[in-house]
């Protein structure tokens, strides 16, 4: 096992925050993954969004860093990532979501490059997608390579691609731009990662640190709401910094013309009783 955990006046270098809902089939997986990290100076900030199967029997299994907080009623998603964020020590912030699983370099990856790297705001990585048994499928950039730097221009005017199960984020910068805005229901973790890149920098490693399962559960066909989250969250960039506009309008016209297209065709085959599949390919 690696022994490069650095003291932080007491407190664990980084807080891995997992927010569960009825979650139990898979979360004993998820939290394994973390507990056989190579990196071990981390705590779990579990909070358990008033989940009604054996989650909170499974949680509170584990010794006593993984510290455990329920909700009196289900909240929206931001909300309840926000309660868990409060409830932090570290320095830095990570996210697994529990029917996901890390590698086990995963974090002691992330922790080398931003002790050499003092600039990174954000660091993230490749992951395999797996299917419900935890096969995997194949890599998430299997051919196009995410961007790395100032990424901001990018990631408004392409889409998120940035998944929140590899990320480190240093605290610091959460506590400088805020939190996930409650607002939004499907995109707040674009609108979080959009204001972190228009003033940080964030890198990328490619090489798969993760595995993003798909399952029936997470098949979600509110892309809609998603869709339409996504241009509110564009409009607002373009409203507010007229420069942005300027330097980027053809760009975020194409991807408005992308995006309404394929609110048009969700809304097809909710009405119109076009497969479901057809959705994969918006």
């Amino acid at each position: 096992m690696s022994e490069i955990n650095e003291p932080n006046g007491g407190h664990p270098t980084i807080s891995i925050i997992m927010n569960c809902l009825n979650c139990s089939r898979y979360l004993k997986e998820a939290i394994d993954s973390i507990y056989q990290q190579t990196y071990t100076d981390w705590e779990i900030v579990f909070w358990d969004n008033a989940s009604t199967d054996n989650s909170a029997e499974i949680a509170r299994s584990y010794d006593d860093r993984l510290h455990y907080f329920c909700s009196e009623g289900t909240v929206p998603l931001g909300h309840a990532r926000n309660f868990a964020i409060e409830n932090t020590r570290g320095k830095y912030i990570a996210f697994l979501d529990c029917d996901d699983r890390w590698l086990p370099d995963k974090l002691e990856r992330q922790i080398r490059i931003f002790e050499d790297r003092k600039d990174i705001a954000l660091l993230y990585s490749d992951s395999y997608i797996v299917d419900s048994s935890g096969n995997r499928i194949k890599r998430a950039f299997d051919s196009e390579k995410p961007e790395r730097g100032m990424i901001f221009n990018d990631l408004l005017s392409k889409y998120n691609f940035i998944p929140l199960l590899t990320v480190l984020i240093k605290k610091d910068v959460l506590d400088e731009v805020g939190y996930f805005n409650p607002e939004y229901n499907v995109a707040e973790e674009y609108d979080l990662f959009l204001r972190i890149a228009h003033s940080f920098t964030i890198d990328y490693i490619d090489h798969p640190l993760a595995e993003y399962r798909v399952h029936e559960n997470n098949l979600s066909f509110n892309q809609n709401i998603g869709i339409r989250e996504e241009l509110e969250i564009m409009n607002k960039w373009l409203c507010n910094y007229p420069e942005i506009r300027r330097e980027l309008g053809i760009s975020i016209k194409k991807k408005k013309i992308k995006r309404n297209a394929a609110l048009l065709l969700y809304y097809m085959v909710k009405y119109a009783h076009l497969p479901k599949n057809i959705l994969k390919f918006c």
